[in-house]
């Protein structure tokens, strides 16, 4: 994605703007994004989309919007796979030094604030290899870390937890569940 896509940007409610970027400036992808806190909503996706330092969608409010209902005092989003899409079939070959950088970063910021468990937002990856090899690597950093993953309501029928936006079910987020990893 070489330019931001206007439909799909947003405001960020007022105080919950970014104070995390990686990559600082818009580019073809995004390692992180949130509002840092002592205790922040840690939300792992599937890609980044239109989201930016100084725009949000639909997504990223969805998180923020949980965060603020389960009383955390910031959010963070991460992805399964950093390269932008708004349609997620345009994503272009896996890269693995992409997908180790992303790995890297997210290690190292779980690490940094002693991050032991994550809410898994990715949704299916409609079999697009990027997705399912960056989804596949994380997870099992994620097991060798020891970091729990969890997800609210129920999971697809092939056994992902839910995207914050493609959901049908209401969601309790005070009742969690894990994925067994």
């Amino acid at each position: 994605m070489n330019q931001k896509v206007t439909n799909y940007i947003v405001k960020y409610p007022t105080g919950q703007e970014p104070t995390i970027t990686k990559p600082a400036e818009f580019s073809s992808y995004r390692f992180i994004l949130g509002k840092q806190g002592t205790c922040p909503l840690v939300a792992i996706c599937m890609n980044p989309s239109a989201a930016d330092k100084t725009s949000s969608d639909r997504t990223i409010n969805r998180i923020i919007k949980i965060s603020k209902s389960l009383n955390m005092d910031g959010w963070i989003v991460l992805n399964t796979y950093p390269e932008r899409a708004t349609n997620a079939k345009m994503i272009n070959s896996f890269c693995q030094k992409l997908s180790d950088e992303n790995l890297t970063i997210i290690k190292n910021f779980l690490i940094e604030n002693n991050i032991k468990e994550v809410w898994g937002a990715w949704g299916n990856d409609k079999n697009i290899n990027a997705l399912v090899c960056g989804k596949n690597q994380l997870i099992t950093m994620l097991k060798d870390m020891g970091i729990k993953v969890y997800y609210f309501g129920t999971l697809t029928k092939k056994g992902n937890p839910r995207h914050p936006i493609q959901r049908w079910e209401k969601w309790d987020p005070s009742k969690k569940e894990y994925l067994p990893l």
